[in-house]
Formats: C-alpha cells, structure tokens, sequence
C-alpha cells in the first residue's frame, strides 16, 4: 500500500546532509589553480579532463584536471562546464551558482568517445545541486555515490526551484543499500523545506539501473508534507519524465509526486522493488502520487517485485486528480497492472485507464492486492470518478483472484465511475468482485479454464453470466465469449505489435460503445493503443484495439 512520500523519508539524515559542505579537493595531490573570473555579465565556457598531466586553468587548451575546482568556482547564468569524452573523474561533481531564466548553466560533455563518467565513490552523492535553480545537465555517465547517484534538493522554506534538466544520463551503482522506500536512489529530486517547490524538471533519455537503493528516478515536487488528513500542501509545476529507462531497483522504478502538470511518456521500467528485507510502504513500477492534471502514456512496466503489497506495474494513488493513463503496456509483474488508492481523508477525482494493454500480471498469490485492475481506499479517503474503458487484459494469475477488484474501496460525489468496453481474457475463473456502486457493461469475459467463471457483486456470487446479469442489473451490453484475440496470451518484453488485435469474426468488433456520449468532459480519445486513429462515424470495438 502507498502511503505519504514525507512520511518516509529519513529527515534527519537529509537535515545534517544539508549542512555539510561537499568538497573533493582532497582527491587529487596535484596543484589547483582557479580561473581569473570573467567579466560581469558575460558568459564563459571551463573545461575539465581529469586525465590531463597537469591542472590547467579551465580553457580547452588548458583544462582543470580534477572535480575540485569545477566545485570551488561559482558559475554564472550562461556558463558551460564541459567534461571530456572518453576520461573519468573521481569524487563529488556539486558545482556552485545558479543560471536564470532562458540562461541556465550547463554541464555537458565535449570531444569524441564514450561519455565522460563521474565517479562519485563513497561520497554521499555522485552529483548534487543544492538550493541551485536553472540547471541544464546532459551527457555524462554517474557511478556510485553512496545514497545518491543525482541529487537536487534545498532547504530554504517557501522557495521555488526552477529548471531542473537532465538529458542523456546513465547513472548506476549508488553503493547504500535501502532498508525502506525513498530512502535513496538513483536520480532524486525533492526538495527538503516547508512550501519548497520545484517548477519545470525535465528527466530525458535517463537511465537509472543496477544498485540497491530504492529509488530509480524520483521527482517530489511540492512543498515538506505536513501531517494530517486531507491537509493542503503547496504543489511543484510541469515535471516531465520520458523516454528514460529503470531497472534492477530495490524500491520505485519511477515516481512522480506533489504537482500539478506532469507527465510521464514513452518510459520502460522493470525489476523494480527488489529489496528483500525491506519494511514500511511497497513499490510500484511506474507511478504518481498527490499529482493533479498528469498524463501517463505509452509507458511498459513489468517484472516488478514488492516486498509485501502493490508490486504492480502502474499506480494512480492517492490525492490524484484528473490523471490520465493510456496507451500503456504492464505484463509479468508480481501484483497488479494498475491500482486506484483513495486515502487520506479525501477524495480522489476523474481518473482515467484507458486503452492499455495488461498480460500476465499477479505473478505471485501471497502479495495483499491482487488484480489486473485493483481498487481500495484506507484512512476516510474515497474515490469520486473513475473511468476504465477500452482495455484489454490477459489475466494469467498465481492465484485465483478476480481481474477487476473493486469490492474493499468507498466511493464519494456524483463523477462516473464505471468499467466499459473491456476485454477480459483469463486463464483462472475469477472476472470481477465488486459492489453494486460500481457500472459495469459493453465487456467481454472469457476464461480457458475448466472451472466455471464468476462474477461476485455485493458479496454474492454468481457462476452463470445470464444469472449474474439479471440479478445485478449490470453489464447488460455485455457477452461472456471467446474474444478471438491474435495471441492471446502475449507477455512478452517490448509493445505488442499484433498480439490481442481482433481476428475475423470476433465479438468485439463493433460491439463497444460511445461510453462518453452523455458525460460532461468524458473524451474517448483519439486513437488507439496502437496509434489507430478513429474515423468520423466510428463504431467502437470492444477491447483496446479500434483498428481496421
């Protein structure tokens, strides 16, 4: 289960880690001597080869030999700090300074070969920024650290921090070991101040992977959590994580918390949640918390792992608001393929799953949530608009759990919430358990197995379709029948090209429904998982697939 990000964060370690001054002038024997500041106002370029004989004086024909003076001088809005391909540098990269807006600081990397690689060794982390704003950081390979790999955070109350780039990083090997979520991690940004926000973070083709911290790639935006159920906190602005990969984490593959306009896209993470002895909240693959207007599309996550519950590949947990997840591929992980939470005290509002494919998932029985669609609140929380229409699900469990589960959640206002135009393929018996609060119609259930399928509602189960339809009232629309599905039970690595498309004669051809008609701000999109646009006039199939 998820709770609080600021709840479980080791304050007093970030709080004397705040007030120590990072150097590495010890790391090198050899001679320092800093640059002549540049003129006021004008923007220059330093260089640093840490394979250089000699300590230069930071231009290209002279460069700095060692981290140590990168981190003594102060940038100015504009300057670049370039590392040289193909070397390696020892020790703490927390240079000094702030850029300002449309001039940010720069660290990349010059000449020709491999990036150039940072090794921060046992120092706290690998590469800090601390109450810094309008950084751009790009091209370098990060090693070690001991709980951080990247880290960027602050501690002055009621600030903002602007600008936050990181584009083309490999950064792996941080040497802690995580004992709880959040703890550490790979990348990590969260500032560490009451009403502290962090606005336009940007993470591009970042790769966070092979240690045993817990975080991969963690942004918390907003301000130090203040306890207390359904207590407002000040939120962080436009954080976008894409094209970046995480794996081989002991917690979160990658989590986005406290904003508002996020957006996660074109990720992959698996084997997330490794930790085996760790205790407190459980990790998810790919996920958001306390974000508001955020889209989660075209992401795969799998093979994760958890260390009591969640373990899933995708999560839209509490505090949520008007989130958005679609286009998006989870299979083979240890819980579910996407959780709704509402905790807290408060309700979460218009949340959407929709054309997603999920196979394989709720690989092992002993984990508490269990589903390829789970819903549950705890704590007063509730949930007031869900939507989940035009997926399709290859329920393949450990055990024999229903694919859609919604029967321990409470539900709040007047939003829709309902289960449409689905596709429910399974291996074991169990199709939904949920209450009559819920609206089901306009799917297709279908199971391989022997044992007759079941629909449970408000605690009564039901074996035979017809007699759970005229009992409930719900999915009137719908048919328990073989979807003919192009390789049904597909769970691959990689997005399915052709797998679960609808073969000739398959019952869900047309057979959906515009579940959007009479909803004010419901949309049905504009393509499906498989980028197929919809045709004027079109009828909808059932499923995740609306191709030809």
């Amino acid at each position: 289960m998820s709770y609080p990000i600021r709840n479980i964060l080791t304050r007093g370690l970030k709080s004397a880690m705040a007030l120590l001054v990072f150097s590495v002038l010890h790391a090198c024997s050899r001679p320092v001597h800093a640059p002549v500041p540049p003129p006021s106002g004008s923007a220059t370029t330093y260089y640093l080869d840490c394979s250089a004989s000699q300590n230069g004086d930071g231009t290209q024909g002279s460069p700095w030999n060692s981290l140590a003076p990168a981190n003594a001088f102060t940038l100015r809005a504009g300057d670049h700090l370039l590392l040289k391909r193909g070397t390696a540098c020892d020790g703490s990269l927390s240079p000094q300074g702030s850029g300002a807006t449309n001039s940010p600081i720069v660290i990349d990397a010059y000449g020709t070969g491999a990036q150039p690689v940072v090794h921060g060794g046992s120092a706290e982390e690998a590469l800090k920024l601390f109450n810094q704003q309008y950084w751009e950081i790009n091209n370098l390979e990060i090693t070690g650290g001991n709980r951080y790999g990247v880290y960027v955070s602050g501690n002055i109350p009621n600030s903002s921090l602007n600008h936050i780039y990181l584009r083309n990083l490999d950064v792996h090997g941080a040497t802690y070991t995580s004992t709880k979520r959040a703890d550490s991690g790979e990348v990590f940004i969260s500032p560490n101040a009451a009403g502290q926000i962090l606005n336009d973070v940007l993470i591009d083709r970042v790769t966070a992977h092979d240690s045993h911290v817990s975080e991969g790639i963690f942004v918390s935006a907003g301000g130090t959590w203040i306890e207390g159920n359904g207590v407002a906190q000040p939120l962080g602005s436009k954080v976008t994580v894409q094209n970046s990969t995480a794996h081989d984490i002991y917690g979160d593959g990658i989590l986005i918390a406290e904003l508002s306009n996020g957006l996660l896209q074109r990720n992959v993470v698996y084997k997330s949640g490794l930790c085996p002895t760790c205790t407190g909240s459980t990790p998810v693959g790919l996920w958001e918390w306390y974000c508001h207007t955020c889209l989660v599309q075209y992401n795969e996550s799998y093979a994760n792992e958890s260390w009591g519950g969640d373990g899933g590949d995708f999560d839209i947990d509490y505090y949520n608001d008007n989130n958005v997840v679609q286009y998006n591929y989870g299979h083979d992980s240890a819980g579910y393929c996407v959780a709704f939470f509402g905790a807290g005290g408060r309700a979460n509002h218009d949340n959407v799953f929709r054309y997603n494919v999920c196979a394989n998932n709720g690989r092992r029985s002993d984990l508490s949530k269990q589903g390829e669609v789970f819903l549950h609140t705890w704590d007063g929380g509730s949930l007031d608009g869900v939507q989940i229409y035009n997926n399709t699900f290859f329920w393949n469990p450990a055990s024999n759990a229903a694919a859609f589960t919604t029967s321990d959640a409470e539900y709040s206002g007047s939003n829709p919430r309902f289960f449409k135009n689905n596709i429910i393929y399974a291996t074991v018996p169990g199709m939904i358990q949920a209450t009559s609060a819920f609206v089901l119609d306009n799917n297709i259930y279908w199971t391989t197995s022997t044992t007759p399928p079941s629909w449970q509602v408000d605690a009564t189960t039901y074996t035979s379709f017809r007699a759970y339809q005229a009992a409930t009232n719900q999915d009137a629309h719908s048919f328990y029948a073989d979807p003919l599905l192009s390789s049904p039970n597909y769970h691959a690595a990689g997005r399915p090209a052709t797998a679960f498309h609808l073969l000739p004669g398959s019952p869900a051809k047309r057979a959906g429904a515009n579940i959007c008609s009479e909803i004010s701000g419901c949309s049905m999109g504009t393509q499906d998982f498989w980028g197929h646009g919809f045709p004027a006039g079109h009828v909808y199939n059932v499923g995740a697939y609306q191709g030809p």
